[in-house]
């Protein structure tokens, strides 16, 4: 691995789980077992180290989220497989990582964490689209307000209460409650067959 991934995976660790703010130069430099000077070889500040970080990310989901495409039968498994991957990285996210970019670095926020959002939104829309004409989605939907309600829906059981809801309940409980019956409620009869054919799998995984 070069060393800008390396130091890039390293400072991603730090900030899922602390944050952006309370992680400095020198922990960053530290967890990644080089010396500050270097680090600064390679990153100018932490507002650029955190701009990488931030892209970096949202490469990984786009990458997944191709794999996903070419290893599935169908949009719904598709969903499935891609909404497990994010609520899992949500699980494990610091709840002050976005807050602290939009507080701390308001430029960062906007142009990764809302223009990430905005690639998000396209490809679940694609994602719908594309279910609709496999027969799996109902199409007396309003694609676009299912796609911001479900954002809006996921944003708010991740936040609520600082996180309160994954910490009380299991994984399995928090992603049959919230993803698996938004999704049951906009699909056909032959999605919903589906479904129930297929959700104990991912019951398994969690």
């Amino acid at each position: 691995m070069e060393l800008r991934e390396h130091i890039l995976e390293n400072a991603l660790t730090l900030f899922y789980s602390r944050g952006c703010k309370g992680v400095t130069m020198d922990e960053i430099a530290s967890e990644a077992g080089i010396s500050k000077r270097t680090l600064y070889e390679q990153f100018s500040d932490k507002e650029e180290l955190l701009v990488c970080c931030m892209q970096r990310w949202e490469k990984n989901g786009q990458y997944m989220m191709e794999e996903f495409s070419k290893t599935t039968l169908n949009t719904l498994e598709i969903l499935l497989k891609i909404h497990h991957f994010q609520s899992e990285q949500m699980v494990q996210l610091s709840i002050d990582l976005v807050s602290d970019i939009k507080k701390y670095y308001p430029q960062v926020f906007k142009n990764t964490i809302l223009v990430s959002r905005e690639h998000h939104r396209e490809r679940t829309k694609a994602f719908l689209l594309r279910g609709q004409e496999e027969g799996l989605f109902r199409r007396d939907i309003n694609i676009d307000l299912i796609n911001e309600l479900f954002e809006a829906m996921m944003y708010h059981l991740v936040h609520y209460n600082r996180g309160a809801l994954i910490q009380k309940y299991s994984y399995g409980e928090f992603f049959r409650c919230s993803v698996i019956c938004f999704i049951r409620g906009i699909s056909t009869e032959k999605g919903i067959r589906y479904l129930d054919a297929n959700i104990i799998k991912y019951d398994n995984e969690m």
